[in-house]
């Protein structure tokens, strides 16, 4: 067998794993929206939803679908590829009857009442207290920022009214007073 048929046989396989692959019945229904179709071997975890169009079968789109027609009731959850990863049915056989409850009465006598409230109203005493602890606290930090703000708001107006030390260009530069002698006695003789 030369390479050439090795090559037709192998097609030859796998046309047919192809064929068993589209001979494949998948069960189908309709989502609640009532216009798309979907398709699938069974309805359980693992298995791949597809969608039909008229292009063909393209999978699922990730997220939760309910389905409608004879599934309603049942709803799917798909990861991103189209494989089921939640099953959800809430179809019931079989009518349940509603389960009558009988309301429970509690007594309690007055101790007990008044044990509750004043229980409550310790705690609020408590909790009101300590927030009057803290506002009294807040008081007295923003009288001393008060104070604060209204010494450097008078330091500054006061360096504000100070007269600026204007000097001018030529005495910047001079060293005036700074001479060493031997200076000084050159800008004294300078001109003989």
């Amino acid at each position: 067998m030369n390479a050439f048929e090795k090559v037709l046989k192998e097609l030859g396989a796998i046309k047919t794993m192809f064929a068993t692959a589209s001979k494949q019945k998948f069960e189908s229904a309709t989502l609640l929206d009532g216009e798309t179709t979907i398709e699938f071997d069974s309805l359980e975890v693992g298995q791949q939803v597809f969608i039909v169009t008229p292009e063909g079968q393209i999978p699922a789109p990730e997220g939760t679908h309910a389905l409608g027609g004879d599934y309603t009731g049942v709803t799917i959850t798909v990861d991103a590829d189209g494989f089921i990863t939640e099953v959800i049915d809430e179809r019931t056989t079989e009518e349940e009857a509603p389960v009558e409850e009988t309301p429970v009465t509690q007594s309690m006598s007055a101790e007990q009442v008044e044990a509750i409230i004043n229980g409550k109203l310790e705690t609020f005493a408590t909790t009101f207290e300590a927030v009057a602890e803290m506002v009294k606290s807040i008081s007295e930090d923003n009288a001393k920022l008060r104070g604060e703000i209204a010494t450097l708001k008078a330091d500054f107006e006061s360096f504000k009214a100070m007269p600026s030390n204007e000097t001018k260009e030529s005495e910047k530069f001079a060293r005036a007073g700074n001479l060493t002698a031997k200076q000084q006695f050159l800008k004294t003789y300078k001109n003989l």
